[in-house]
């Protein structure tokens, strides 16, 4: 299994008064590993947070009992540092606007996409997620121990031969903390904007999970979340 330790504050609160988005929200962020707090208004979750903290929180602004601007500004006053995605049924640039100068730190009209609502909520945590130390402890990905430091790596004690290209795909992947990292983003950083495609990056996964023990028995230590990108996951997810 993959162990390298994931973030702190596994939670991502779902402010929201509308039962049937929440339970969407939920799923979603089921799907990227996190642990969902389905919470009905604002005032709810000012109660919840004198005794909770989540990695983030997925705010509605038009709620009935205390609405998502009032949420935003007594968390950011409270203290809260946490990174908010405010959803709203408005699109017009000044309510965008006040939506960051209250301390939002991004913006998502209502109707959305499922794919687009995780990835903005990937790339925020992803934003907030402590680098990886130099002095890290290597990978262990089930049978393969790979120390991206010294550029080695074994599987069940013998010496595995990675190339440069998989050395870097997995430090790229580790960065994500267990997050799904994007095909956009992976392919400008390992080829650099170069004529690579997703079916090279394909390729380059597919190869390098057979060398890191994948065989079909189990789930891959390297998943594809559709339409988010890639992730290192534990074998037993």
């Amino acid at each position: 299994m993959f162990t390298r330790a994931q973030p702190a504050g596994q939670k991502i609160w779902i402010v929201d008064d509308d039962a049937v988005l929440r339970s969407v929200v939920s799923r979603l962020v089921t799907e990227s590993g996190y642990e969902p707090v389905e919470i009905a208004d604002g005032a709810d979750a000012l109660e919840r947070w004198a005794k909770d903290r989540p990695a983030l929180i997925v705010l509605d602004v038009n709620m009935e009992r205390l609405d998502g601007w009032s949420t935003l500004k007594a968390l950011r006053e409270a203290g809260c540092e946490q990174p908010i995605l405010m959803l709203t049924g408005v699109a017009d640039v000044a309510s965008r606007v006040r939506g960051l100068e209250h301390g939002a730190d991004d913006y998502l009209v209502k109707p959305f996409s499922g794919p687009e609502l995780l990835a903005r909520v990937l790339a925020l945590l992803r934003r907030v997620a402590p680098p990886a130390s130099p002095e890290a402890a290597p990978l262990q990905i089930g049978a393969a121990t790979i120390d991206l430091g010294r550029k080695t790596a074994t599987r069940d004690g013998a010496p595995l031969k990675l190339t440069r290209t998989e050395f870097v795909l997995l430090q790229l992947l580790s960065t994500g903390q267990g997050m799904p990292v994007s095909r956009a983003t992976i392919l400008g950083e390992v080829w650099g904007g170069s004529d690579a495609n997703s079916h090279t990056l394909d390729t380059h996964l597919w190869r390098l999970r057979k060398k890191l023990g994948d065989d079909g028995t189990q789930a891959l230590s390297i998943q594809n979340i559709s339409g988010v990108g890639f992730a290192l996951r534990p074998a037993s997810a």
